[in-house]
């Protein structure tokens, strides 16, 4: 089919035999003799021979009007040559010899001119040419006849003029195309460049396509009346259309695209009622304007080209960066041009409504695009009509609703695209359809839901087809088993939708198959099913849940591009070894293992993603691949040094945090091109020097390594606007960063960084600073202009001032200033209306909240340890609240009941303050709240019942204050705690009511310090996660339950038991020497009786030897800003607050360190010897036996507890010698007075000297040697006289009155009162603690004396 089918015939002279005309014809043949003369003499250059003769010619035809004609007529015959009257037209010969001696002499009409008058730029032309060639053809024939055919001489110049005013108009060109349109040569304005005249010497056609003409359009052109074609494509002309150039009615063609044209198309062009093709594609946005409905007169239209670019056959792949933007919607009218062929509207972005459903009525078109603009509705089902139709694209509007089935019956159709648009539904729910040719479908990024189109592979499947983009969709089940029938499929893209189950074996027959895309499905199975695409280029199987190995892959050669990212692949990357094409891999996040020896000849390889697997190796086998540009293997096991990056000339990306990596910088220094770094988290050390030449590096993250030496190699780095060196051993200051304007974010925490913030000062972009944790000092000055600052880590240095240096700072989000020196109030904060995290705990600050009291973003409020004052008025308090930390200051007065209307809170901390008054009720309405800690404060009343409500609350701290009543029962809704801790207050009752079943969760409960009595809460055995237990100095008492009811090992996660100081009786109950996590024992001052058993093997944590004994001494190392009192484990680090007797003192302990093993039996009635399974307990580090009736000697076994501390076995009935095994130097407290040992004190160790006298006394009186006065030589001498006679303990009285009245005459007496009581004693033990028991007297006593035995000092 060809654009214009118009009649190429020419006009022809038609002779006359009767006289009359003869003199008319001759006069016209005069003058045709004279064109080929004139155009002979430009040939040969004879011009003044030739017009002498011509102005004989112009006597001849003066002649001509005389009635003396026929006589003058012969002899001008004569006298210029024969001329054929019949033809009209010179002989043949005349006419070849002009044009021989044109092209001999290069004439400006040679045939090399000619050429240029065909459409010759770019294949878009093309087709318009070969669209029109009948209509060139006939063109060019005329005017290779009319080249050499006459000038004018009598009639108008018009034309020429009109040609010569639209040069005007144009102020620049190319080829010096139009130098020869002159005024001086006007009368061959035929013959001038780019322009085309009919027999009649009228223009028809002209083509300045790429002349890069540069100027305006006027009316000029508009007197051109027979013109048929214009071409002024390929310009820079920057103007309207203009309007009168709608009187060309003879034009056929129009094609102005690829100007600069602004405006839009002229109503008036509905007036061209020839016009057959117009072409007004890539003006740019200016070229905005409506589409006339006027165009829907152009009756004989055939091409309207508004869009992009001109794309009939579909191939074109090129898309212009200038479109026009026309607006508003499209006229229903143009449905009347029913000799359409091609319609585009595409690339306006601004064609707005809906497609008219009269464009069914366009039965010729072959080509349709609205293409990316903005239309609207559902697409018309009336294109169903368009049986002609090849090319549709309605990509990239808001098209919505379902696809229409009548366009299944399309079978001309070869190309279609539905993709960007809303639509929704199943596409294509008919079974089959008629697109046999169809080669290009496109219905990516809809709506779609279902199954896989049935049609695509239906019986009359598109076998033809090539591309098939379905990606973007919401396309569920699996792919179809069949789909291997699309044998000639080169492109599939189905990504991202939620097509799941294995790759179909079938796709293994689609071998023509170059891309593959099918990222982000469910997909599963193995890659297996695409091992013969021996063709495959590109594969994307990203974000599914493939597994297998790479092996399928190990013999597609020709693959470029494989992107295996985040899927569950496993094996090593041996598979692709010899994929020599390779240029970009990316593998990360699945499980692969191996080393990168596979990728060591995979010379084209530009970017490398193995990040987020197993990989282990080196980095030695990419030290030859340099193309490479990105390289991304972060959190791998990745060892070695960096040295293989080093000749890696092209590398721009580098990404290796999170291996192993050791050695130093060195290899990257002369990477020249690198702008990525990123580093963190290997082993890296040395310095940052061989990054000082690193010019275009603007990303640099080298955190969490050894790395040393100062900034300084950073100072040239002019455009780094990334700096995180977090966590190194980096010393000096910030002086290096002065000059790096560009900075966005620095961070430089927990290094040694010393000196000021001022090097900041003029850092006007910083919008992220990390100093915390360095040791800076100075002020916070240098900030005050740094605006764009969102967030500021200052925490932990030695910064002092005040706050109001940023009182300006009004982006700032986060303000993290705590543990400093810093003082005065926070009214600089006042104004700071986007603060949404304040930390300024730890610092000097004082004054009230009151400047906080607009801030309504404020989630986090950390303040505590400070000195600030007043009252908590609910004002203050942002209504967002999440978390408030106010604990160690001086606030007074009550609890505001509004706290309960902070629907986001999730911690309070109030403890440590002067609050009192009770706890307000509205706090059970904190339905979000996590950790609740009033604690040290002076609250009274009882523990509000409502509190029962909070069923996300874990951890609820009450202690140290004056709370009374009973403990809630219904605490055991709150089936979500952890830690319960209501010790040292004032109440009463007990807690078996609690219902501890409910309590799954719970970790600690702590309720010592009160005055519960009642009996051990025997439910609690249900809290199989509980660690910490206390329920000492309390009035509990009763035996503690050991019934076959709990045979199963209890609370096997207890760490901590405290039942001290209670009245507790009767025999330990077994499974308390079964708990296997068992750290702190301490049943002291109670009444419990029997032995110790012989089987401690339950104790297993006793056993442990983990841990170095220095740990028990430790530090907390806990990195949380937020540190509450509670139970948690870091580690094996109990963070709980308790109190342990050992050395001779209390001891208060912050937390419970993994290496400490505590047990405490003192005060009660146990008896019976030492087990020698205590010396299984190895990791025991305090025993204290002390005011018990054990006796026997001590056992040898204390020689295996290698990490024994302290041992206090005094106020028993220890007889013996003491045991050479407790001289190690590691026992640091020993008590074993008031026991019956003999013999010497060991001298080993200077066991001798380390203690003192009231280790040993009194008591133990047939002891000698240091640090005793006595000698054990006198000690064998007095034997005889020992205090020990009869068996009895050797007692120290009160006075010496009675045994001076047992030698002067009652012996006998005194015998038998003795034995009495020794035999009381030993068969009552009860008497005996009622006697030597001092707990009583401790409390009741002020002489420091208790028993019959002198208090030691």
């Amino acid at each position: 089919m060809h654009l214009l089918r118009r009649s190429t015939g020419r006009a022809s002279v038609v002779s006359s035999p009767n006289l009359p005309a003869l003199r008319e014809r001759f006069r016209m043949l005069s003058i045709l003799v004279l064109c080929c003369l004139q155009l002979g003499a430009y040939a040969v250059g004879q011009e003044d021979t030739t017009f002498r003769e011509i102005s004989r010619i112009e006597t001849l035809d003066e002649t001509l009007q005389d009635p003396d004609f026929d006589a003058s007529a012969e002899s001008a015959v004569k006298e210029h040559g024969s001329i054929n009257i019949e033809s009209g037209f010179p002989p043949a010969s005349s006419v070849e010899a002009h044009m021989g001696q044109q092209q001999v002499h290069g004439g400006p009409r040679s045939q090399r001119e000619l050429q240029q008058f065909k459409l010759q730029d770019q294949a878009i032309d093309t087709s318009f040419t070969n669209r029109h060639e009948p209509l060139h053809r006939f063109q060019e024939e005329s005017a290779h006849s009319r080249a050499i055919s006459r000038t004018l001489l009598q009639d108008s110049f018009g034309e020429a003029d009109a040609l010569l005013q639209f040069k005007a108009e144009i102020e620049s060109y190319t080829d010096n195309a139009l130098d020869g349109w002159t005024t001086g040569n006007r009368s061959t304005y035929c013959s001038w460049t780019r322009v085309i005249c009919d027999d009649e010497l009228h223009v028809i056609s002209l083509n300045f396509s790429g002349l890069k003409l540069n100027g305006t359009l006027g009316p000029s052109l508009s007197k051109l009346e027979y013109l048929v074609d214009l071409d002024l494509s390929h310009n820079v002309l920057l103007s309207e259309l203009p309007v009168e150039w709608g009187r060309l009615q003879r034009l056929q063609t129009m094609n102005v695209h690829d100007n600069f044209l602004f405006g839009g198309v002229p109503a008036e062009y509905g007036n061209m009622s020839s016009l057959r093709v117009l072409y007004i594609g890539e003006q740019g946005e200016f070229f905005n304007g409506f589409i006339p409905e006027e165009l829907g007169l152009l009756s004989e239209l055939e091409v309207l080209a508004l869009g992009t670019l001109f794309n009939f056959d579909s191939k074109q792949e090129y898309y212009p960066n200038r479109s026009n933007k026309m607006r508003g919607p499209i006229p229903k009218s143009i449905a009347n041009c029913t000799k359409l062929w091609y319609l585009d509207f595409s690339g306006n972005s601004l064609l707005t409504g809906p497609i008219p459903r009269e464009y069914g009525q366009l039965v010729n078109l072959e080509y349709l695009s609205f293409e990316q603009n903005n239309f609207t509705g559902s697409i018309p089902s009336e294109l169903g009509n368009l049986t002609n139709i090849k090319f549709l694209h309605l990509r990239k509007n808001a098209l919505e609703r379902e696809f229409p089935v009548e366009l299944a019956s399309l079978s001309e159709l070869e190309f279609l695209n539905v993709g960007n648009n809303f639509l929704t539904g199943s596409f294509l729910t008919v079974e089959s359809t008629s697109w046999s040719r169809l080669e290009k479908l496109f219905i990516d990024r809809n709506n779609f839901r279902g199954g896989f189109p049935r049609a695509v592979t239906a019986m009359t499947a598109m076998t033809a087809l090539t591309e098939f983009y379905m990606f973007n969709n919401e396309f569920t089940g699996g792919l179809p088993e069949n789909l291997g029938q699309l044998a000639n499929l080169l492109e599939f893209e189905f990504s991202s939708n939620q097509l799941g189950g294995e790759l179909p074996d079938s796709l293994n027959n689609c071998t023509q198959l170059f891309l593959l895309g099918a990222t982000s499905n469910n997909l599963t199975g193995t890659l297996d099913p695409l091992r013969n695409l021996s063709l495959l280029g590109r594969l994307n199987v990203a974000n599914n849940n493939l597994n297998g190995t790479l092996d399928p892959l190990r013999n597609h050669s020709l693959l470029v591009s494989l992107n295996a990212r985040n899927n569950m692949l496993t094996g090593t990357l041996e598979p692709l070894r010899n994929l020599s094409l390779l240029d970009s891999l990316f593998a990360d996040n699945n499980m692969l293992t191996g080393t990168l020896d596979p990728l060591r000849n995979l010379s084209l390889l530009d970017s490398l993603y193995a990040a987020n697997n197993n990989l282990n190796g080196t980095l030695e086998p990419l030290r030859n691949l340099s193309l490479l540009v990105y390289l991304n293997a972060r959190n791998n096991n990745l060892t070695g040094t960096l040295e293989p990056l080093r000749n890696l000339s092209l590398l721009v990306h580098l990404n290796a945090r999170n291996n192993n990596l050791t050695g130093t910088l060195d290899p990257l220094r002369n990477l020249s091109l690198l702008d990525y770094l990123h580093a963190a988290n290997n082993n890296l050390n040395g310095t940052l020097d061989p990054l000082r030449n690193l010019s275009l590096l603007d990303y640099l993250d080298v955190a969490n390594n050894n790395l040393n030496g100062t900034l300084d190699p950073l100072r040239n780095l002019s455009l780094l606007d990334f700096l995180d060196a977090a966590n190194n051993n980096l010393n000096g200051t910030l002086e290096p960063l002065r000059n790096l304007s560009l900075f966005l974010l620095i961070d430089v925490e927990n290094n040694n960084l010393t000196g000021t913030l001022d090097p900041l000062r003029n850092l006007s972009l910083l919008s992220y600073l990390d100093a915390a944790n360095n040791n800076l000092n100075g002020t916070l000055d240098p900030l005050r202009n740094l605006s764009l600052l969102v967030f500021l880590d200052a925490e932990n240095n030695n910064l002092t001032g005040t706050l109001e240096p940023l009182r300006n700072l009004s982006l700032l989000q986060d303000l993290l200033a705590g543990k400093n020196n810093l003082t005065g109030t926070l009214e600089p904060l006042r104004t700071l209306s986007l603060l949404v995290n304040l930390y300024v705990a730890n610092n000097r600050l004082t004054g009230t909240l009151e400047p906080l009291r607009n801030l309504s973003r404020l989630r986090t409020l950390y303040a505590s340890n400070n000195r600030l004052t007043g009252t908590l008025e609910p004002d203050f308090i942002s209504d967002f609240i999440t978390f408030l930390l106010l604990n160690d200051n001086d606030f007074r007065g009550p609890i505001p009941a509004e706290l309960g209307k902070l629907p986001s809170l999730l911690l309070l901390f109030l403890h440590n303050n002067g609050l009192s008054e009770p706890i307000p009720t509205s706090l059970a309405d904190l339905k979000n709240i996590y950790e609740i800690n009033l604690s040290n404060n002076f609250l009274t009343g009882g523990i509000p019942l409502e509190l029962g409500r909070l069923q996300y609350m874990r951890y609820l701290n009450l202690h140290s204050n004056n709370l009374t009543g009973t403990i809630p029962a219904s605490l055991a809704n709150c089936s979500s705690l952890r830690n319960i801790r209501l010790s040292n207050n004032k109440l009463t009752g007990n807690v078996t009511q609690i219902d501890f079943l409910q309590l799954r969760s719970l970790e600690s409960f702590s309720v010592n310090g009160n005055q519960l009595g009642g009996e051990f809460p025997v439910s609690v055995y249900n809290c199989t996660n509980l660690k910490l237990l206390d329920l000492s100095s309390n009035e509990f008492s009763g035996e503690l339950p050991d019934n076959y009811e709990y045979s199963q090992p209890v609370m096997r996660e207890l760490r901590v038991l405290k039942l001290s100081s209670n009245e507790f009786g009767g025999r330990l109950p077994g499974w308390i020497w079964k708990l296997p996590e068992l750290q702190v024992l301490d049943l002291s001052h109670n009444s419990f009786a029997g032995v110790w058993p012989t089987n401690l093997s339950g104790l297993e944590g006793f056993s442990r030897l983990e841990a170095s004994p220095d740990d028990a001494g430790g530090g907390s190392s806990v990195s949380n800003r937020v540190l509450p009192v509670r139970v948690e484990v870091e580690g094996r680090k109990l963070l709980e607050q308790i109190s342990i007797e050992a050395k001779g003192s209390r001891l208060e302990l912050e937390y419970v360190l993994e290496t400490l093993f505590s047990i405490d039996l003192s005060y009660n009635q146990l008896s019976g010897g030492l087990p020698y399974a205590l010396g299984e307990l190895r990791g025991l580090t305090y025993l204290n036996l002390t005011h018990n009736n054990f006796s026997g000697e001590i056992p040898q076994v204390f020689e295996d507890l290698l990490r024994l501390q302290s041992l206090d076995l005094s106020a028993n009935y220890f007889t013996g010698k003491i045991p050479a095994v407790l001289s190690r130097p590691s026992l640091s407290y020993l008590n074993l007075s008031y026991n019956f040992l003999e013999g010497e004190i060991p001298t080993a160790n200077a066991f001798s000297t380390r203690y003192d006298i009231s280790s040993f006394k009194p008591g133990n009186d047939q002891l000698c040697g240091a640090p005793l006065e006595i000698t054990c030589a006198a000690q064998d001498s007095n034997a005889i006289g020992s205090s020990a006679s009869l068996g009895a303990p050797s007692f120290e009285l009160l006075d010496g009155t009675f045994w001076r009245a047992f030698e002067i005459g009652i012996p006998i007496g005194v015998v038998i009162v003795i034995g009495v009581v020794i035999g009381t004693l030993r068969t009552m033990p009860c008497a005996r603690h009622w006697l030597l028991r001092t707990q009583d007297f401790a409390r009741h006593s002020k002489d420091g004396r208790y028993g019959v035995f002198n208090e030691p000092t």
